[in-house]
């Protein structure tokens, strides 16, 4: 399964099977575990001599075995982030989730932990690989979610870049409520050899949604004070698990940035129109921030239920959704 420049190799690691996309001609590989979510749990690539982590990997498999939604790029479908108590109503039907352990709520969604199956591999234009999942093969996902879906995702590692496209086809004779987000960790500082405090964050959110125990309110504010990210702020003692939303975009994508000034290097996630929300996270007792691009807010189908806009989407039977992420970085000896 090679080229010249792309190659998509599979191993074995901590008894799964591990696909290796890489770009040899710009030092950078990207791992994808199919059966474990279909998480893209590691980005790194060489500037200039140093291999810079981008998307940050678990300690093992086994780790992220255990604890999904900690690591590399958990995907989150059908809803991301909260439900609240993990009910919802559609169309006049309640639907139910199971809650996460000791929490009221249920959260990301169920496909974290779930297999997917490889479909294609490719390398001629870049180092690709296509993996699915259909609900009618999970029972788990169905008794909760009793909608007919397939999930289709492709990643594709071209001239350095990881670009994320997804598809999801409501297979049901009925409308199916959705949204869809991913988890990404990013390292900081990106360079080893940097400092946390010469680390910059920027976001282009206008707004906000206010949130009580993690849930949003159904209110919106502007950004101000510590929570406008949008001319840059340290990373330095940042704190956030927050929703932001009105994100600007610039030639329909929506860019969140990690500077690192003292490596010249910059990171960057690019999330196309239909990712309206974007949660940040930083972790706790960790050299991370997550920028997480959202279809909706938290506990959206709640929301919208009262009558607040909150962008759940609603696939007719046979209706296509599709989405594009890319990540990249840039830096004083690659621009592109």
């Amino acid at each position: 399964m090679s080229s010249r420049r792309y190659t998509v190799d599979q191993t074995n690691v901590d008894g799964f099977k591990v696909f290796t996309l890489r770009d040899i001609k710009r030092q950078a590989l990207a791992k994808v575990i199919p059966e474990l979510g279909n998480n893209c749990y590691h980005f790194t690539q060489t500037v200039g001599t140093e291999p810079i982590n981008i998307i940050l990997p678990p300690p093992n498999l086994k780790t992220l075995a255990q604890r999904p939604s900690g690591y590399g790029n958990p995907i989150l479908f059908p809803f991301p982030n909260r439900i609240r108590e993990g009910c919802f109503l559609f169309e006049g039907k309640q639907y139910t989730f199971d809650k996460a352990l000791n929490s009221p709520n249920s959260i990301h969604g169920l496909v974290i932990d779930q297999p997917f199956y490889v479909d294609s591999i490719s390398t001629d234009d870049g180092a690709t690989i296509t993996c699915r999942l259909n609900s009618e093969n999970h029972p788990n996902i169905e008794r909760q979610f009793p909608f007919k879906f397939e999930l289709k995702i492709t990643y594709t590692l071209k001239s350095a870049h990881l670009t994320m496209v997804t598809e999801i086809a409501n297979l049901s004779d009925h409308n199916m409520p959705m949204g869809y987000g991913i988890h990404p960790y990013f390292a900081i500082p990106l360079s080893r050899n940097s400092l946390v405090e010469n680390c910059h964050i920027f976001v282009p959110a206008q707004k906000y949604w206010e949130l009580d125990d993690s849930l949003p309110t159904g209110h919106i504010y502007d950004v101000n004070d510590s929570f406008d990210l949008r001319t840059g702020k340290p990373f330095a003692g940042m704190k956030f698990d927050d929703v932001f939303t009105a994100l600007k975009l610039v030639n329909g994508v929506s860019q969140c940035i990690i500077d690192d000034r003292d490596a010249g290097i910059k990171m960057v996630l690019e999330a196309d129109e239909n990712f309206r929300e974007l949660v940040i996270y930083t972790p706790p007792n960790r050299a991370s921030i997550c920028f997480e691009p959202y279809t909706c807010p938290t506990d959206a189908a709640n929301l919208q239920e009262k009558g607040i806009d909150a962008g759940l989407i609603t696939l007719k039977p046979n209706q296509i959704f599709s989405s594009r992420i890319r990540i990249y970085t840039l830096d004083q000896h690659n621009s592109k």
